[in-house]
């Protein structure tokens, strides 16, 4: 693809704005902060400069560019990462780009479900009069049919195998996408005569579906899930995120629910903050995703016994991402579709209102099996996971005033039972050792703010000059790149960069704005250490040899030019 053609793109696409499609960010100074998505991030450690086009995660040291962050979000390549960005803004790509093969499996496996999506979704209304009348005998409205792109599959055993082969999609890449089966040697659609529920990744991609049946049938389950694929793994999506993460984003809260129809009867009633867990208890990875959009969920599953296990052990799982958690209590063998139906948006509204937190709820829990230092232990098993240290103190007094049992009592436990802290998952980043060769480092930084600075580097100095094997490692990288005044764009180093540890180490050098630092000096310094370590090369080998004379010359000549370096440093402090 055309360096101008990535460069218009690049120019159309704010990175702040994308990433904000993403995850919530804050103002911050000059730059934004937000959530790793990246890592189980607790605390606040992405940043994002607007004016340098970058982003950076000073926890596991994630960092790139516009492209870089759609790449490493949505598992893309590089040149899938400009398409996608291209089809934001409104690029138009030449018509090779268009008709080029598609790159990768997963890209293919996306056009499949897609494809099949739209032909689940036209079959609905073309030939699924009996689907369309289910579904308005529950009261649900076509337009919300529509909107979240419910389908049909017909009752065929090839209706879609047929449609996708039309499309010239090989035989091999069907089996892989886990839309059919094989039987007797011949492939079959796996979903027939069932109501489909198109599953979305929290950027609107079809990735799985969900089957249901109108009418049960002996040894055949009534709901059918997609099986695991590249692009599919159950319990790490949450239905309907696609079309209220917004909602969720801005007011920080999520209703959580079990169900597809459950989620429906919300979002059609204007609970457009809600996600359903796609009829699994809550999972650690749903609530990794939850959490880069909300800070407090409230549980809304079934009013049965099972239904306020699974709003607990769920809520639970919340509360020790350091969420807020409440609990909707629906009268029992009522589910939110139900309860919405037979007493209207106004009571749920109230009933969300009224929720009790988590602890409160606990305190209170109408469980009569469930004794009430169980229900502690679970808190504090919760609070254990805790990392910010003055949440948890104050989750301690709360558990203490619902249940009646001192603090004293409560901090005795929790200290006295936990394991030693653990380390995150995600790596540290130690890409810059800020410690070791601080004039390498500044060099550099200062290299980078513009195209002058920039020539310089391959003008003056070489990567003899840098001890540092990172700081060298980044110099040659630099130099490599050959960018002309025109092409100068600092952001525009970061693409497509396969060595991780010299992308974040440049990003990190990126995000520095040696606002305070003079080129010149720091051109001086890395100069001036040079040559301290070649004359400490030349005493060494002297002590090995102490009559060469050429070896003394070479000193002396190299002691004579040290002490102009030094001496013009010194003028230059002093004067």
């Amino acid at each position: 693809m055309e360096h101008s053609l990535i460069e218009q793109v690049r120019q159309a696409n704010d990175i702040v704005e994308v990433v904000q499609e993403y995850l919530p960010l804050k103002h911050v100074g000059t730059n934004w902060r937000g959530l790793c998505p990246f890592h189980n991030d607790s605390t606040p450690s992405l940043y994002v400069s607007q004016p340098k086009q970058i982003y950076k995660c000073f926890a596991c040291g994630k960092a790139g560019n516009v492209f870089g962050f759609v790449q490493d979000y949505e598992k893309l390549s590089f040149i899938e990462s400009v398409k996608k960005l291209a089809q934001r803004a409104g690029i138009k790509l030449p018509e090779y780009e268009k008709t080029k093969t598609v790159s990768t499996k997963r890209e293919q496996l996306l056009h499949i479900y897609k494809s099949a999506a739209e032909f689940f979704a036209e079959n609905l209304f073309a030939h699924g009069k009996h689907m369309l009348e289910y579904l308005q005998k529950r009261s649900f409205n076509p337009e919300t049919a529509k909107e979240l792109q419910l389908g049909y599959a017909l009752n065929s055993e090839k209706a879609l195998l047929n449609h996708l082969l039309k499309e010239g999609l090989a035989v091999a890449l069907l089996k892989e996408s886990g839309l059919f089966g094989v039987y007797s040697g011949n492939m079959v659609d796996l979903f027939r005569e069932r109501l489909m529920f198109p599953i979305h990744n929290s950027f609107g991609e079809v990735i799985a579906f969900g089957g249901r049946l109108l009418e049960e049938k002996p040894g055949v389950g009534k709901y059918m899930n997609s099986p695991g694929t590249e692009l599919y793994t159950k319990g790490k999506e949450l239905y309907g995120l696609h079309k209220t993460k917004y909602n969720i984003s801005k007011t920080g809260l999520a209703l959580v629910c079990e169900g597809y129809f459950d989620f429906l009867r919300l979002f059609e009633s204007g609970f457009t903050n809600s996600v359903a867990s796609l009829g699994t208890a809550l999972t650690e990875d749903q609530i990794f995703l939850l959490k880069r959009f909300a800070n407090k969920a409230l549980m809304l599953y079934d009013g049965d016994a099972a239904g306020i296990k699974a709003a607990v052990r769920g809520g639970l799982l919340c509360l020790a991402r350091g969420m807020e958690v409440s609990i909707a209590l629906l009268p029992d063998g009522e589910d939110p579709d139900s309860f919405i139906l037979n007493q209207g948006s106004d009571a749920m509204q109230s009933l969300l209102e009224s929720a009790p937190g988590l602890i409160a709820f606990l305190a209170k829990d109408p469980r009569p099996e469930q004794p009430t230092a169980e229900r502690i232990d679970l808190l504090l098993d919760a609070l254990r996971s805790l990392k910010d240290m003055v949440k948890r103190e104050l989750m301690v007094k709360e558990v203490s005033d619902a249940f009646g049992v001192s603090e004293t009592a409560l901090l005795s436990k929790l200290h006295r039972s936990s394991a030693p802290a653990q380390p995150e998952s995600a790596p540290v980043s130690s890409a810059i050792h800020r410690q070791e060769s601080t004039e390498e480092r500044d060099f550099l930084v200062l290299a980078l703010k513009d195209y002058d600075s920039y020539k310089l580097l391959a003008s003056e100095v070489n990567q003899s000059y840098f001890s540092n094997r990172l700081y060298r490692n980044l110099y040659n990288f630099l130099v490599s790149q050959s960018l002309q005044a025109e092409d100068y764009n600092p952001s525009a180093l970061l693409d497509n960069i396969e060595n991780k540890e010299i992308k974040e180490s440049l990003a990190e050098l990126l995000f520095e704005d040696g606002q305070h630092m003079r080129f010149e000096d720091c051109l001086s310094g890395i100069r001036i250490r040079k040559v301290q370590r070649d004359l400490d090369e030349l005493d060494r080998a002297i002590v090995k040899d102490p009559n060469n004379l050429e070896l003394l010359k070479q000193k002396e000549k190299l002691a004579r030019s040290y002490r102009r370096m030094t001496r013009k440093v010194v003028n230059k402090v002093l004067f």
